[in-house]
């Protein structure tokens, strides 16, 4: 396992969506593309859910909220996705990510991601795990 729980996880999410939000371009591209995502990490029982509807808006743990996409994934496949070294569309084909909804909108949100990638990375140091940090 990457991450300890989901709270340590939670962590590094919330610092690096402060850092995301600071950029108000990269909050205006994300913003736009008016869906929800959510994210479910099984193994440590966590759950994010982004929603990209004008603003952003995330919510960790369970909600009501009806996403538009779900992803479901351990941490360590989070954990390389959010620094951009994982082929999402590969993961998928090896069932390594499992998602439902739609799919081929979530795929076009991909390219106004990249910026996050460093962010996270950056929010893995700040929070004291170097460790995940992939070369």
């Amino acid at each position: 396992m990457a991450y300890a729980n989901a709270e340590d996880l939670y962590k590094v999410f919330r610092l690096t969506l402060e850092k995301v939000l600071k950029d108000e371009k990269l909050t205006a591209a994300l913003g736009g593309t008016n869906m929800v995502v959510c994210s479910r990490i099984p193994n440590i029982d966590a759950t994010i859910t982004l929603e990209l509807k004008g603003s952003i808006k995330v919510t960790y743990g369970a909600t009501d909220i009806k996403p538009d996409v779900t992803s479901i994934n351990d941490d360590e496949i989070f954990n390389k996705f959010w620094q951009g070294k994982l082929n999402l569309v590969m993961a998928m084909t090896k069932g390594q990510v499992k998602s439902t909804g739609a799919v081929t909108k979530m795929l076009k949100v991909l390219p106004k991601i990249g910026p996050v990638y460093k962010m996270y990375a950056e929010s893995l140091k700040e929070a004291g795990r170097e460790d995940l940090v992939i070369k």
